[in-house]
């Protein structure tokens, strides 16, 4: 498995792409008193390129009151599901299940679309036969061996592949039991479609381990790899189970064999004994550079709860969860005692994105009869992480390029707030030097919601000449929020 490496300095921000603030590392971490003797001569011993008052934050989504799917007539909804947006047009991929004289029978992948997100539609597809009948909306997981019928579709992940021929297209990822003397209880499967209604099943497992939840699976363009994010246990036995939940990756050349995964998000040690992560709710970060989501479900054994979490990554290995507490209220209703993420981040009106999220009044391992529901959660175009101040506070970005000649800023103020940037010089003897024209007096106040509004300094904001050029950047808040910034 490749690793990253650590990111260089100068940083390089591209032209168009967001820089996010998952942690700090576009931070300088400055000094509070300067160690060059030559500095302190000359300025004294003033804080040096040091960040104040300013934290890092995470936001807080609103859940649609309106269900996108309930009251399924295939059966119970399951808690795993898929969300893509692609030209105008809505599409969830989710799991339903009944029972039977033999218990609870396999997820069956069923497929619903919208034009305007408020309007489901459940088409009659007439592609598998279930109980005697072809007027379903199942596109996976029952009818022949061909379309997953002999082992089900549990914990499925639907994803688009940009590098695959068109008849292969769309993929699946999903649990299916090993083989008899495999000495594992489950392996993980594929199935591919030309476009994600149409199902064939590969015929050989993708990965010969196990991964009881919803494993998430894509084609990661810049690695030009297969990447995959699925669930082992720690301390884990032979047969694949064990101690506590942890979430692992795994990556190929080919959508084909996974090699066995490695663990990335585990649980702290500063949690109560008895949590451990259910799911992992994977997602790249729409159009960031280098930035990671999981929506991770956690599993208090205790009290028999899952709650919904936020973790971050810049490089998809190292993990962090920036808030103890769960990214939506928790146990807000008898309605939301159990809370599950799907995966698929989209696009949601003007500045907005909506991810899918399962609502259950069941109790994990309560067996009571209620139909569940999967909600939107709608937050605002990379509101999951901001740099914040409550008062006033400045930080500064290590050296750095840019290409563009705009800066571009999705930011928010509370009343009496503002935004200020500066652009600085590198000097000699590291002193601080803004350049002529683009000083924080020379900044016009960025106020107010600003959805990538340019950065203007006495009403221009072209900085064209100064691409290409090793700067800083310095960016002064008041009572203010920046979710992201980026150069065009």
């Amino acid at each position: 498995m490749s690793f990253p490496e650590i990111q260089r300095i100068p940083l390089r921000f591209l032209k168009g792409r967001k820089q996010v603030f998952t942690d700090w590392q576009c931070v300088e971490a400055g000094y509070g008193m300067p160690f060059w003797k030559y500095y302190q001569d000359k300025f004294g011993t003033r804080p040096w390129f040091s960040p104040y008052g300013v934290s890092l934050t995470v936001g807080q989504p609103e859940v649609l009151s309106r269900p996108i799917i309930e009251n399924d007539p295939l059966g119970y909804i399951g808690a795993y599901s898929t969300l893509r947006y692609e030209d105008g047009l809505y599409r969830l991929w989710y799991c339903t299940y009944d029972f039977d004289k033999d218990g609870q029978e396999n997820d069956k992948i069923c497929y619903a679309e919208s034009r305007d997100f408020k309007d489901w539609l459940r088409p009659d597809l007439g592609l598998i036969s279930y109980r005697g009948s072809r007027h379903n909306n199942i596109v996976y997981g029952a009818g022949t061996k061909g379309t997953g019928g002999d082992m089900g579709a549990h914990g499925a992940t639907v994803f688009y592949d940009p590098s695959a021929p068109s008849q292969s297209r769309y993929k699946m990822v999903y649990l299916g039991p090993a083989k008899q003397d495999a000495g594992l209880m489950n392996w993980l499967y594929g199935a591919v479609s030309p476009d994600g209604i149409h199902w064939k099943a590969m015929r050989s497992a993708v990965g010969k381990f196990s991964s009881d939840t919803q494993s998430v699976a894509l084609y990661d363009e810049a690695l030009k790899k297969y990447v995959m994010y699925v669930r082992q246990w720690t301390p884990q036995t032979a047969a694949g189970f064990g101690g506590r939940r942890v979430v692992a990756r795994t990556e190929s050349d080919a959508f084909k064999r996974f090699p066995a995964p490695e663990p990335v998000l585990l649980p702290e040690p500063s949690w109560e004994p008895s949590l451990d992560i259910y799911t992992n709710a994977y997602n790249r970060w729409p159009g960031a550079e280098a930035a990671h989501i999981m929506l991770p479900a956690l599993y208090h054994r205790n009290t028999d709860t899952i709650t919904l979490h936020l973790a971050v990554s810049r490089d998809g290995h190292r993990w962090s969860m920036p808030k103890p507490t769960p990214i939506l209220a928790e146990n807000s209703s008898y309605e939301k005692v159990t809370t599950y993420a799907g995966t698929g981040i989209v696009p949601y009106g003007e500045g907005k994105w909506a991810f899918p999220v399962f609502f259950s009044r069941r109790a994990h391992n309560e067996y009571v009869s209620e139909r569940p529901a999967i909600h939107a959660a709608i937050i605002r175009e990379d509101g999951f992480m901001a740099v914040e101040s409550t008062l006033k506070g400045e930080f500064y970005t290590y050296p750095c390029v840019f290409e563009g000649s705009r800066l571009l800023l999705n930011s928010s103020s509370y009343s009496g707030g503002e935004i200020r940037v500066e652009i600085i010089e590198l000097k000699p003897k590291f002193e601080i030097h803004p350049f002529e024209g683009f000083s924080i007096d020379d900044c016009d106040p960025v106020t107010g919601n600003s959805m990538w509004r340019p950065v203007m300094w006495k009403g221009t904001g072209d900085i064209s000449a100064l691409a290409g050029r090793v700067v800083r950047i310095r960016f002064l808040l008041i009572r203010s929020r920046i979710l992201a910034f980026r150069f065009e």
